[in-house]
Parts: C-alpha cells; structure tokens; sequence
C-alpha cells in the first residue's frame, strides 16, 4: 500500500442532486482505501477549506474536492492563494462537469479515488482571469449563462454551433457588448455577442469546436469570438458560419492564443468556470502553463 497521505477533502453535499452526501461515506471510504489519511471539510459550514489551509499550511498533502465544476473552480483558487504548491485531485458529482470530461475523470468512484492515491499529478495550464484562476474557460456575452441551464439532452441534439445559432435567433439581436480584444497580437475592435476563452472539449456540457487542437496541457487557449452583425447580409453570413462550422475571420473567430485582453466602454460581467464573477472593464487572461497539478 501507498505510505498514508494527509488529504483535505471539500465536498458539496448539494451536488448532483445531492448525490454526494448520500455517498460520501463511500468518498472517505475509497480515498482510505487508496491510501489517504482524510480530513473532511463541507463547502460553507463551520471553518472553511480556505481557512485550513490557510492556518495548517503544511498539514495537508493534497487537497481532493467532490462536487461539480463549480467547486472545483473555488478549491483551486484556494490551493493557489497557497505558499506551497499542493496538487489537487476532483471527484466530480455535478450536473454538468466539463472539466471532468475534458481531464478524462468520468469515470468510476473507486477508480478516480485509486488515482488520487497513487499520487502521480500530471501538470495541466490553468488560466488567470485579472487576479482569480480558472480551470477550463472565462466568457463573457450572450449564452455564458443559458448553456448552463439548457438541459442536457438538447445540447445533444443541437451541438455547440447549432446551440449558438438557436440563441441567436431567439435572442435580442440589438444586444452587443462594445469592446477591443486583443488576442496575442491580434486586435478586434467593435460589438460583440461573445467570446470563449477557454481549454476544454465541452463548455457548457457541449463539444467546442476543433476539438483536435484541444490540449490540456500545450500552454494554449482555445479562442471563440462572434461579433455582432450590423447589417442583414452579415447576419445571413454569420449563421452560414455556424451551420458549417467555418470561421470567417471577420465575424466568427476561432483561434488558440497565449494571452487575451478585453477592454470594454461599460462593466461587463464575465462567468469562469461557469460561475460568475465581478463585473470588469478591463480583462487580462493569460495561461499558466502546468500549473494546476491534477491528482488523475
């Protein structure tokens, strides 16, 4: 057996339907039998993961979190406020769990539990939104939020171009988010419905386009930029782009960049990793290559 690991465990006994505090005794159970010497810790009661790691800097080995994407992206960002790096491991019981997908994690309990205690991180780029991390993709615009809610089975049916379109014709069109974006050396300038930044086959529970050129790990973005057309013959165009999945370089962008700013005439709100965040009018996303140490 693995030498014993001290491992803090943040789990959100609501996620999945409440599947995890329906399980957590077999959680514990399994990362024990792994190997792991466990702390428990419940997201927002009592003493808060944050504060033990804050308090106890070198008690743990490892932080595991179980739960959904959405707490994994908070667990993360208080590893990285950390003095010592620690690696982390995810046990995800979420609805929607793109990051899961994407890292390879959906996947039996007793095998992703196995992993963590075997205790061989693999390096993966994390992203840095202003002065917070994220761990799969920062986006602002129309459908940031919608593709949240959008049950599962239609992004099935529709696919992540089809999904976009049906948002757009069902959406007020007059709506665009005036800004300048600069990706690496790249600057756009005008309105925008939205933009992705992200590294993750799945945003929103649907595939991302290009998915070839998707790597966790190759210190990239992918980059999905749809401006706002001003006239009809644009907007014919724009739905022509999304139905065969071409970007036109003029009205849908998809590129992959080390670094991207947004600069907007009025606070615009963003969402990272599905979660949202302050309301910014200027956006600095860079990536860290290998920073995120996953327990996988």
């Amino acid at each position: 057996m693995n030498t014993a690991r001290q491992v803090l465990l943040i789990y959100n006994g609501a996620a999945g339907k409440r599947r995890v505090a329906q399980e957590l005794e077999a959680i514990i159970t399994g990362l024990t039998r792994a190997g792991c010497l466990v702390t428990a810790c419940p997201v927002g009661e009592g003493a808060t993961a944050a504060a033990l790691l804050a308090e106890s800097p070198d008690r743990f080995d490892a932080v595991v979190c179980c739960g959904g994407d959405g707490t994994l992206h908070y667990t993360v960002n208080d590893v990285m406020a950390l003095p010592r790096s620690l690696p982390v491991g995810y046990l995800p019981f979420g609805s929607t769990n793109d990051f899961a997908a994407s890292a390879g994690l959906r996947r039996p309990l007793e095998e992703n539990c196995a992993a963590i205690g075997r205790f061989e991180p693999r390096a993966l780029d994390l992203g840095r939104f202003n002065e917070r991390h994220f761990c799969y993709v920062a986006a602002f615009g129309m459908f940031t939020a919608v593709s949240y809610q959008t049950p599962q089975a239609t992004k099935n049916l529709l696919g992540h171009f089809a999904y976009v379109l049906e948002g757009v014709l069902r959406m007020d069109l007059s709506q665009g988010w005036r800004a300048s974006i600069q990706v690496d050396d790249l600057e756009l300038e005008g309105e925008f419905w939205y933009c992705s930044v992200s590294n993750s086959h799945y945003i929103g529970g649907m595939a991302v386009p290009e998915q070839s050129a998707v790597k966790l790990d190759d210190g990239l973005f992918e980059v999905m930029i749809l401006r706002k057309p001003q006239t009809l013959p644009q907007a014919r165009r724009l739905v022509t782009c999304l139905m065969s999945q071409k970007p036109d370089g003029e009205l849908l962008y998809l590129l992959q960049a080390k670094r991207v700013r947004a600069v907007f005439d009025e606070p615009t709100g963003w969402t990272l990793d599905g979660e949202a965040s302050p309301q910014v009018t200027e956006a600095d996303i860079r990536v860290e290559p290998g920073r995120l140490e996953l327990l996988s």
